[in-house]
């Protein structure tokens, strides 16, 4: 008996830990993706496209460590749901790695827009609350606290205003300035991305407590 929970536990603990390492990913990508429409790099927004595959990769290996586990271990209660929600996260990981790659082609687009006329401030400023909320989630992960998931999933209201604000702000400069129309469209297009990474990790967040607290709840 003690063996099997050996087992299980040192399982548990490789799987945290690559969904820890995804975690990094993610975030890194998509503090990359602010740096690169703050500088117009087109090297690293091809980076970022480049790393998505390694992201990929990533969820595909936790996925397959929670499969095992519970083919091998036949897991119940706190370790069933802690895997469950470790298959789950892992997802909602793997296609915020998506809209950090969607933001680099777009921004890959716009190499001669010019960002001060477009909102270009604004688009970075959500983008930080993004990475702020993604770390906020990882923390919760990390320290196994379901009150710092509820609180890292309240940032999603500010995501929300803020991107409303943005496009308010993008369709009068559209209707004012119709030469501005394809980068301010672009511009649309990724703070879209940005606010589904603020309902990404919500999502994640409400797995946190699932797996802690046992209960299903809705966050947003």
């Amino acid at each position: 008996m003690q063996e099997t929970r050996h087992a299980m536990d040192t399982r548990i603990r490789q799987i945290e830990e690559n969904l820890l390492g995804l975690f990094t990913q993610v975030r890194n990508a998509m503090e990359q993706a602010s740096t690169c429409l703050a500088s117009s790099n087109i090297a690293d927004c091809s980076s970022i496209v480049e790393h998505d595959q390694d992201i990929n990769r990533s969820r595909t290996r936790i996925e397959e460590d929670c499969l095992l586990a519970i083919a091998l271990h036949q897991p119940v209660a706190h370790d069933l749901r802690e895997i469950v929600a470790a298959m789950r996260i892992a997802g909602e990981l793997e296609r915020m790695g998506d809209y950090a790659s969607d933001i680099a082609t777009i921004i890959m687009q716009m190499k001669d827009a010019d960002l001060t006329k477009i909102a270009g401030t604004d688009v970075l400023k959500l983008s930080g609350l993004c990475v702020d909320m993604l770390n906020q989630v990882l923390a919760a992960y990390w320290e196994k606290d379901a009150e710092k998931a509820r609180q890292a999933a309240r940032l999603d209201d500010d995501i929300d205003t803020a991107q409303e604000n943005l496009i308010s702000g993008l369709f009068s400069t559209m209707q004012s300035s119709p030469d501005l129309v394809p980068g301010a469209s672009r511009m649309l297009w990724i703070s879209h991305n940005i606010e589904r990474c603020g309902d990404r990790a919500t999502n994640i967040a409400e797995q946190i407590v699932f797996m802690l607290e046992a209960e299903v709840i809705e966050l947003d």
